[in-house]
């Protein structure tokens, strides 16, 4: 009885031994599993954030909404050196290439009053000063180019931008009373913008904006004196646009 009792208690300390050792064998695949999620979890992050780190800031969406934007221009332009017709009204398009990468093309009326001191004359070239009064100049810009544009990880809704452009124009000077009142006829141009701006969305694709940009360039005249023959005149220009409320519409 006593050697049974011997038996059945050896018999229940090996199987309690090997059921002991067997528990956290089980559990061991089910905690590898868990930790090898939580590994590969930290392991994206990582790299994502290694990624971040190689290109040195937040990287542009392939696309912002189908990548096309078109804005409202109402800017103030002058000119240091030369002429160019100080109200300029427009309308630009731009496109998404890739990422921060976009074209822009656009084009605008222009718009100015002013006499022959306005226009960097000396004198209006006619014989009568006094007949030299203020009148009306219109005319019209074309122009098209490439805009780098920033995207700020924590403002997303905040956009700067560099640009450049090359375009060209061509103005009509005032006529009172069905002549010229001054010896210049009209001036065409052909200019290089360099410079940049910045975008606030308010709302998801609606935002307003500042621009500022260096002109520089050429302008051809024709002019014509008092009995004299019309000439031909270039004339080097540098001048500057503040273009102090854009509108624009990202869609």
């Amino acid at each position: 009885m006593a050697r049974s009792a011997r038996v059945t208690f050896c018999t229940l300390a090996v199987l309690g031994s090997f059921s002991l050792a067997a528990t956290p064998a089980a559990a061991a695949p089910a905690g590898g599993q868990a930790g090898g999620q939580v590994s590969l979890g930290g392991g994206q992050a990582s790299a994502s954030g290694s990624s971040k780190g190689k290109s040195g800031g937040f990287e542009w969406p392939e696309r912002v909404v189908s990548g096309n934007a078109i804005a409202l221009i109402t800017p103030l332009q002058f000119g240091f050196v030369g002429y160019m017709p100080r109200v300029r009204l427009g309308i630009q398009y731009d496109y998404q290439l890739h990422r921060p990468n976009w074209l822009h093309v656009g084009v605008a009326a222009l718009f100015d009053r002013g006499g022959f001191s306005t226009f960097g004359l000396d004198g209006c070239g006619l014989g009568d000063q006094g007949a030299c009064t203020s009148g009306t100049v219109a005319g019209f810009d074309l122009w098209a180019g490439y805009t780098y544009k920033w995207y700020l990880e924590k403002h997303p809704f905040v956009v700067p931008f560099a640009r450049g452009s090359v375009g060209g124009g061509w103005w009509k000077y005032p006529t009172i009373g069905g002549s010229r009142n001054q010896s210049i006829d009209w001036s065409g141009s052909g200019s290089l913008r360099l410079g940049g701006g910045v975008r606030l969305f308010l709302l998801d694709q609606l935002g307003l904006g500042l621009d500022l940009a260096f002109t520089i360039g050429f302008t051809r005249s024709r002019e014509q004196g008092l009995a004299a023959e019309a000439t031909h005149v270039t004339r080097f220009l540098f001048g500057m646009e503040i273009l102090p409320l854009i509108v624009e519409y990202r869609f």
